[in-house]
């Protein structure tokens, strides 16, 4: 059951998609086809199964009274107090559907054979996007007509797809990496998508060998994955791969050189963000390519570095990245203090720490709100965790602060492919490291909080972690049992 809310304002009914627990083959037309129609999409899920166990469905500052399909509601009163009034439906096929919802199919099956497209202007808004929110609470991005062309324009001048090209369609689409720089990408410049509904690795592989692709975008995980296997399998991917593109998490220099001497195709690592509609830095395909780096700014982009005050700084010294351009979005949804803080004199800031060297190459160092302060120094999680992959029985990594009292303690939580104890671990670090940036505790698990483009989740690593997005039901007073 796809489910739409309707508002009709201006006289121009609009919808947004808000629920897709199940996903099929139509939901890789949901967004264009409602952007052509000159409608808003929202965030969607496309899965074969698996749904998460929360949805946001949007801030939406509205009364309404969700109610169940055998409460009685005086609707007539609802309307006069200006509230909305939706009943949450029964399961099964013939159920009832929450108010002034329709069935997506339904609606497919009653549209008429000719195309018409809707004259939209650039600033109308296109999409409505949820950050993953690793650091904080998921917030609206607002993405207009003119960010996805501003984007489609910088992605083809660098990629120059053309329709003989097959792109390898890994990345969930509700995302806007795989919804921006492979979905969207390959139907504006006609190039065939070769869907993979449920990721493995395997599954990956095999596809890969028996489509041939031209084109990969994927995140380090994909990429570590099919490393192993290839190795494993001793085989090389096929000679019809041009080009491979990484983005959405940090992706380690040795898997860079192990992937393109056990694959035979370059990998370009990429940087974006949901405010920029994906991808707007990377390295280029016939340039200069920087191990470690995100590249140079794409065509459209601006990139600089930035102190506290917004001052740019110069090569070499690491201050916030900060993005201006016509890919860049006008704010977030209904969170205008969120937005006022998220710009500074016209550039939107990232949250991001990096420098830029003599060259104009751009590397990320850490997350703003991560950077640890531990005795007046600061301490970046990811050269630390960087320490510890470099560990032969170290899978994977993450590193944060944590208050002991009125001190601060890093503490490094890993994933392991073998045996080996937080002393081994701690010694390895001290190899590397300076002294106060050794983790104080080391915390093994079985594996980490990620999201689905690979990112770990930090906050849900952090003491007292609660999910802000959960409804729970309180209890008060005394249980009594009968």
């Amino acid at each position: 059951m796809k489910w739409k809310i309707f508002s009709r304002k201006k006289h121009k009914a609009q919808w947004r998609l808000i629920f897709q627990p199940d996903g099929d083959v139509a939901d890789v037309m949901a967004l264009p086809g409602a952007v052509v129609e000159g409608r808003i999409a929202g965030r969607y899920l496309l899965a074969s199964g698996g749904a998460p166990g929360t949805v946001i469905i949007q801030g939406v500052c509205r009364k309404g009274i969700l109610a169940g399909v055998d409460v009685a509601v005086d609707r007539r009163a609802a309307s006069e107090h200006d509230v909305d009034v939706a009943y949450q439906p029964r399961g099964g096929r013939a159920s009832l559907r929450p108010a002034e919802t329709v069935n997506f199919e339904e609606m497919m099956l009653n549209a008429g054979d000719q195309f018409v497209s809707t004259p939209t202007d650039p600033e109308d808004l296109a999409c409505l996007l949820y950050t993953s929110g690793t650091t904080g609470r998921p917030k609206g991005v607002r993405l207009t007509v003119k960010n996805f062309l501003s984007e489609q324009d910088a992605t083809q001048e660098l990629l120059e797809i053309t329709p003989k090209d097959r792109i390898i369609g890994v990345l969930p689409f509700f995302h806007v990496f795989g919804l921006s720089n492979v979905l969207l990408c390959g139907l504006v410049n006609g190039a065939t998508i070769v869907l993979i509904p449920q990721y493995s690795p395997g599954s990956l592989l095999k596809t890969i060998m028996e489509s041939r692709p031209t084109l990969m975008i994927a995140i380090p995980t994909m990429f570590s994955h099919l490393l192993t296997l290839l190795g494993r399998k001793k085989v090389r991917l096929p000679d019809s791969l041009r080009l491979c593109v990484s983005g959405a998490a940090p992706l380690p220099k040795e898997m860079i050189s192990a992937f393109e001497k056990g694959s035979g195709s370059r990998v370009l690592e990429g940087y974006g963000l949901t405010e920029t509609v994906a991808a707007c830095c990377c390295n280029p395909p016939y340039g200069v390519c920087k191990e470690g780096s995100i590249g140079l700014p794409l065509a459209g982009f601006e990139m600089k570095i930035v102190d506290d005050e917004g001052r740019e700084l110069p090569p070499g010294e690491v201050g916030e990245i900060a993005v201006r351009g016509e890919g860049v979005t006008p704010g977030y949804y209904n969170l205008a203090q969120d937005t006022q803080d998220a710009f500074m004199d016209g550039w939107f800031v990232t949250g991001d720490m990096g420098y830029k060297d003599q060259g104009g190459y751009f590397f990320v160092t850490d997350r703003k709100k991560e950077i640890i302060i531990k005795g007046g120094f600061n301490i970046s999680p990811r050269e630390v965790e960087g320490v510890l992959l470099g560990h032969p029985k170290v899978k994977a990594s993450a590193v944060i602060g944590r208050k002991r009292g009125d001190k601060e303690e890093v503490v490094a939580f890993v994933t392991t492919r073998g045996a080996v104890s937080a002393k081994e671990l701690i010694a390895h670090c001290r190899h590397s490291l300076s002294s106060f940036k050794v983790p104080n505790t080391i915390c093994f698990m079985e594996t980490l909080p990620m999201s689905v483009t690979g990112k770990v989740l930090k906050k849900e690593l952090k003491d007292g972690y609660q999910d802000e997005r959960r409804i729970e039901k309180k209890q008060t007073g005394t249980d009594s049992s009968n």
